[in-house]
């Protein structure tokens, strides 16, 4: 254990003096200094603001300030609406709605981030390669998590049909209000996924075959109702609970793995490690830089925007825990010492399927929600009127 997050630490350390260099390349001239304003969720791994200390250490005349809007998901855009900002740090979810209502400039990147592709078609402008409405800063996908306790054993990562039968096994499959609606859908979506890989396609269609739900939803509604699933509304809870109660698998981001790990091997002497593999096909999320259409240092927040993205900077997040969304960083030896399992979350990222990539997301969200809601604890039929609805909100 001491090894490895020594290991962990000093990879770490070696990532950031490289950061420091490739900084210098960024370095712009001013006459006046400049505050650019970064407006983002909460970041509790820290890395973030690493990286915007990085640059506001070597560029005094165009510095960083960072406004934490406290925001769940599903009201980031009306948070984020109302915070005057050079640079919004975007769910992916939002990129199409800020790009219709005007709010965000298109960019060219000026580094090769190797993006991988279905992080690449979330944030392109349509029909125009070279430009993208936000620039990936991490991705993330959901992924499955396990505890070993005999290495000797066969360990081949089960089918979700296998896990839901077990009755060991947590994920955010229930909501409390709008600050885990969200949450509620990617799981509800990649239960569905898992049954039926056609219910969303790689291009973020949803199917609008009733049957087809019913179908892909049954497992877990079953699973639901003889208690084989401890359902939870939050990441943190999910967390709490998977360990409180010594379960065999959580559905859970990438981004939480180092802490659990570190957790295991240092308190729980019966748990020989725990192990990631992917979801049968996860839903992809993460977040992204974007212009602000009305920021009056466009160029200077590009800069910025270029150095929080690039390569160095993926590598440095992925030592954090955070997935990366270029290919660089996976296959670079620094970031496979610190994180031998990033490789297991480039093929989840691989495989991911998007959420739908439409202004009308929020509404397809909430019908989704309190449709699959109703059905799942209140034994209400999905009924035709599901699937209109979704059809109306992706109009």
């Amino acid at each position: 254990m001491v090894e490895l997050y020594s290991r962990r630490s000093f990879v770490a350390g070696a990532l950031t003096a490289g950061m420091l260099s490739t900084a210098t390349g960024y370095l712009l001239t001013r006459s006046e200094p400049v505050t650019l304003v970064l407006a983002t969720g909460a970041d509790p791994t820290g890395a973030r603001q690493l990286l915007v200390s990085m640059w506001n250490r070597l560029h005094p005349d165009i510095t960083i300030e960072v406004v934490e809007v406290n925001s769940s998901t599903m009201d980031q855009y009306a948070k984020f609406t109302e915070t005057r900002a050079d640079i919004y740090n975007l769910d992916v979810i939002h990129i199409p709605r800020f790009a219709q209502a005007g709010r965000i400039a298109p960019v060219v990147p000026r580094n090769d981030i190797s993006l991988l592709e279905p992080v690449r078609r979330v944030c392109q402008v349509e029909n125009s390669p070279d430009e993208f409405w936000a620039i990936p800063f991490n991705t993330d996908v959901g992924m499955l998590y396990r505890r070993i306790t005999d290495k000797r054993a066969t360990d081949l990562a089960p089918s979700m049909s296998e896990v839901l039968a077990q009755g060991s096994f947590t994920a955010q499959l229930n909501t409390d209000g709008i600050a885990t609606d969200e949450a509620f859908v990617i799981n509800v979506l990649e239960q569905a996924l898992a049954q039926d890989d056609a219910i969303l396609d790689a291009a973020g269609t949803v199917s609008f075959s009733l049957g087809q739900w019913r179908t892909a939803l049954a497992p877990l509604a079953d699973a639901l109702r003889r208690r084989r699933v401890l359902a939870e509304s939050s990441e943190e809870t999910t967390l709490r609970t998977y360990n409180v109660r010594d379960l065999r698998y959580m559905r859970n981001w990438p981004v939480w793995f180092p802490s659990v790990d570190r957790a295991e091997r240092g308190s729980k002497a019966g748990t020989m490690e725990i192990r990631l593999s992917g979801l049968p096909t996860g839903v992809l999320g993460g977040q992204s830089l974007a212009v602000a259409q009305d920021s009056p240092h466009r160029e200077e927040a590009e800069q910025v925007i270029q150095f929080l993205t690039d390569e160095p900077a993926q590598k440095l997040l992925a030592s954090f825990g955070f997935a990366p969304p270029g290919l660089d960083a996976y296959i670079d030896a620094g970031v496979q010492a610190v994180a031998p399992h990033v490789s297991t979350i480039r093929t989840a990222v691989e495989a991911a399927r998007p959420r739908p990539i439409h202004p009308g997301y929020p509404d397809f969200a909430r019908a989704f929600k309190d449709h699959t809601f109703a059905y799942l604890y209140r034994g209400e039929e999905l009924t035709q009127r599901f699937v209109e609805d979704l059809r109306e909100a992706l109009q």
